[in-house]
């Protein structure tokens, strides 16, 4: 995992109540843990493929052919590019709409910052995924978003993968993945 995604996600498990939150009946029970959300699982899924055309981009410049890299989610979801054009564009869309604000969050992290501004930050990350998932679900057709989100929670979560936030009794503070 990069740091900054490991990074993020300690904020995000600490900064957001919604995210990562753990239930605790008594002090000493284990920590119940609550699945990733959907939209955390297209923000990955999104970002990847970002990556990927970035990636491939890269290796084209060189010379080189990077469309077996550009197209691996599509080639393994057995979209069309039709099918896949606003995957595409979502992930680009997304990509440059979080750019500053994950700029803005590796500033904090240097720094002395204000929680606040954390979770203001955290706050505008989340309404922009959620505002590119949402206009993504209505250009994909029922069977398509049926097939990526089956497609996207076996490749990033196939073992149900949760955050769990340490309990409020520790002075940690750390996010704990399993």
């Amino acid at each position: 995992m990069p740091p900054i995604l490991g990074f993020l996600l300690l904020l995000c498990a600490s900064a957001h109540p919604a995210i990562g939150q753990q239930t605790q009946s008594q002090p000493n029970a284990p920590a119940q843990l609550k699945p990733v959300s959907l939209p955390h699982l297209y923000w990955h899924f999104l970002i990847h493929q970002s990556e990927l055309d970035a990636l491939a981009a890269k290796l084209t410049a060189k010379g080189q052919d990077g469309q077996a890299l550009r197209n691996d989610m599509q080639t393994r979801l057995g979209f069309s590019d039709a099918d896949y054009a606003p995957v595409r564009t979502a992930s680009q869309q997304l990509a440059s709409e979080l750019q500053p604000v994950e700029a803005q969050l590796n500033a904090l992290q240097g720094s002395a910052w204000n929680p606040s501004q954390v979770q203001a930050l955290i706050a505008q990350r989340e309404a922009d995924i959620n505002n590119v998932v949402y206009n993504l679900s209505i250009e994909l057709s029922a069977q398509n978003k049926v097939a990526l989100e089956s497609f996207m929670t076996g490749f990033f979560a196939p073992k149900n993968v949760s955050t769990a936030v340490a309990p409020a009794s520790s002075s940690t503070g750390k996010a704990v993945q399993q």
